[in-house]
């Protein structure tokens, strides 16, 4: 789990641990159609025998939130305006630069890293 930041403030760059899955990404190319591994953050859901589900993951990157304003209107929360890209295991960086909005408590509680519960692949299971 991250270090929730004491303080936020503008400027501040947060890195958070963040799981990766390994899929499948369907593209075309001079040649025509192509299929390729791309990672992409978060999890997917794998049965578990004989009727439940996890969340699973392939690997872990992270996920930096940058805070570009702090602002308190009237008697209404305060706000933090930040943009969010991703680093996957691979050390690739990527992710749009559009501007998100959260409540203060809000952004604090999603830099405690991902919400759901789930289970690193091993590289056993990965080479299975």
């Amino acid at each position: 789990m991250a270090a929730i930041p004491s303080e936020i403030n503008i400027g501040d760059e947060i890195e958070i641990p963040y799981p990766f899955v390994l899929e499948d990404f369907h593209g075309m190319e001079a040649d025509g159609p192509t299929i390729r591994k791309s990672w992409r953050p978060g999890t997917r859901v794998e049965p578990v025998y004989p009727d439940d589900a996890e969340q699973v993951a392939d690997g872990m990157g992270c996920q930096i939130m940058k805070v570009v304003g702090i602002y308190k209107a009237g008697k209404f929360p305060t706000r933090v305006f930040f943009t969010r890209s991703w680093v996957d295991p691979k050390g690739r960086s990527f992710g749009k630069h559009k501007l998100c909005i959260m409540t203060k408590d809000a952004f604090r509680r999603r830099c405690k890293g991902f919400i759901y519960e789930y289970r690193l692949m091993t590289e056993e299971e990965k080479a299975a």
